[in-house]
């Protein structure tokens, strides 16, 4: 059956490669993997070490390549994309949020900012979700019980919630609660009966400004080095002097994690009404953690434990095309169409037809892609890096057949799901429940 796929897929490739490199987006997120490329086996086994990503604001991929190392490796891969926007006419991204390379101590740019280079305008940003991370390595050990406190205070000292939003949220939630009979409605218990989901579906978020976060930053960090941050026994939750060291060299990055003036971060994707209230549902662009999870979800779309080349690649491409569609698909507030199928050329072919039998699209919302611009994607890009020659796909040769026919049947000895690695696709790792106990630290 896994011989069956690849010629399918091998039937198609064209088409696929086209779809991905039709991709664009006024928001990018850039992000590296390694564990997808212990998968290659074969002859261009152990030659990648890295699999990097860029997506747009909605979460599909605009490009994806397997290197022999990250940095110079890229260069190539960033030029063909400042290509596509070029030949499309496509006005260039505004913002392009990363884990690193953001900026420098002085005013000079970075390696990341000059690849970039053909995109002048181009901001870079820190994702936000990574900044935490790297203050929450300064923390003595994250089962610490005041951790999941630090991490809550943390948000609240960057992020703050449109009033207006909350508000909505909250009168939802109250006449809900009423509804089921509950006694004794204050607002502490309305605000505990909020989840994050619906936090982050029907409210918006802004960063507080670089000055208002740098003091609650400190005061909260002040505040857990004393007494307070302590547990029971009386364990710090902080390590003071690398806490200290890594506040003095993160401080500098709190520019960069502030939302950039003039950029609509929020899109409302439709409404949800609640005991006759309607609620806004938004989708926000902010921060790369939703390619972190695309990079965890990558693992299964190689089935086994390993992979030649050609497969890997039939693997990839046929798993970015299929991606793209779900995410499109959900960024959008319509029913799904009557045609359920991966395959653009059949939807492209039914259309044409029922044009001219029926007069209309029976796909309407399908937009066939622009014809392939030779990007490489994939085991393309290594081959291209490495200097190894590309391989023979034509479907008839025998050497493409012998491959085909070589696919790992061993199940999948250990898969991370979006669970275990706290990311999910839905939902912002920097989300907090509201607390009306306690705002951020007086600044």
């Amino acid at each position: 059956m896994l011989a069956v796929n690849g010629r399918d897929i091998l039937s198609r490739l064209e088409h696929i490669k086209a779809s991905i490199t039709s991709t664009f987006g006024s928001i990018l997120k850039m992000d590296s993997t390694k564990k997808i490329t212990k998968k290659l086996s074969g002859l261009a086994k152990g030659t990648a070490l890295w699999l990097t990503s860029v997506s747009n604001k909605v979460g599909q991929i605009l490009i994806s390549v397997l290197t022999a190392q990250e940095g110079p490796a890229l260069d190539i891969m960033v030029a063909d994309l400042i290509r596509r926007y070029s030949n499309a006419g496509v006005t260039p991204p505004q913002l392009l949020y990363v884990d690193c390379d953001c900026c420098l101590e002085g005013r000079g740019q970075t390696k990341l900012q000059q690849r970039f280079g053909g995109w002048p305008d181009l901001v870079v940003k820190l994702d936000i979700y990574h900044f935490m991370r790297r203050l929450a390595s300064g923390c003595t050990k994250d089962a610490h019980p005041l951790y999941p406190i630090f991490m809550a205070k943390l948000s609240c000292c960057i992020f703050e919630w449109d009033s207006e939003d909350v508000a909505l949220v909250r009168r939802a939630k109250r006449e809900q609660l009423k509804c089921e009979g509950v006694p004794g409605i204050t607002e502490k218990m309305v605000d505990q009966h909020i989840t994050k989901d619906e936090l982050a579906r029907h409210c918006r978020r802004r960063t507080r400004g670089e000055q208002q976060t740098i003091v609650l930053i400190e005061c909260l960090l002040n505040e857990l080095m004393g007494e307070k941050g302590r547990d029971l026994l009386g364990v710090p939750l902080l390590d003071q002097e690398r806490m200290q060291h890594i506040w003095q060299t993160q401080r500098r990055h709190v520019k960069c994690i502030q939302d950039e003036p003039g950029v609509l971060l929020y899109a409302q994707t439709g409404t949800t009404t609640k005991e006759g209230i309607i609620l806004p549902n938004y989708r926000c662009a902010r921060g790369s953690t939703s390619l972190e999870s695309f990079h965890l979800h990558l693992n299964r779309f190689i089935p086994g434990t390993s992979a030649n080349s050609l497969n890997f690649q039939l693997y990839l491409l046929e798993g970015l095309k299929r991606w793209n569609q779900d995410r499109h698909a959900a960024s959008l507030a319509v029913k799904p169409p009557a045609l359920l199928t991966y395959s653009g050329d059949l939807v492209q072919c039914v259309n044409t037809h029922s044009v001219k039998v029926f007069g209309r699209k029976l796909v309407p919302s399908f937009q066939p892609p622009a014809v392939y611009n030779g990007e490489l994607i994939g085991i393309d890009y290594l081959y291209r890096q490495t200097g190894q020659a590309l391989q023979d796909v034509h479907p008839d040769s025998e050497e493409t057949d012998q491959m085909l026919e070589d696919v790992g049947t061993e199940e999948e000895l250990e898969v991370e799901s979006f669970e275990d690695a706290g990311l999910s696709l839905s939902l912002d790792p920097t989300i907090e429940l509201l607390d009306l106990s306690s705002g951020p630290p007086p600044g």
